[in-house]
């Protein structure tokens, strides 16, 4: 038998034996219970400095590029039919 195996047999068998049930605490429940309480570090507002101001300049700086792009993109995507049967209009299949 592998000691590691034999180890965790005889631990198995004196607990066991011995009847043990984890001890109840009454303190280490109140104080898990007002842990629970805490805020997370992550929502806790910093008491050091103060929050980061809204830099709206840039904001409207990305906003308006992303909107040239999607105006320009928007006339060839849903265009594209229109103006490829103004170009080909009676002229397919000749040759």
């Amino acid at each position: 038998m592998s000691p590691i195996i034999a180890r965790a047999a005889i631990r198995a068998t004196r607990a066991a034996a011995q009847g043990q049930q984890a001890q109840f605490s009454v303190m280490r429940t109140m104080r898990n219970v007002a842990r629970s309480f805490e805020p997370h570090p992550f929502q806790r507002l910093p008491i050091a400095n103060s929050t980061q101001a809204a830099d709206w300049t840039r904001a409207a700086k990305r906003v308006g590029g992303q909107a040239v792009l999607y105006a320009a993109a928007w006339p060839v995507i849903l265009g594209w039919p229109y103006f490829a049967q103004l170009a080909l209009d009676g002229r397919m299949g000749t040759f």
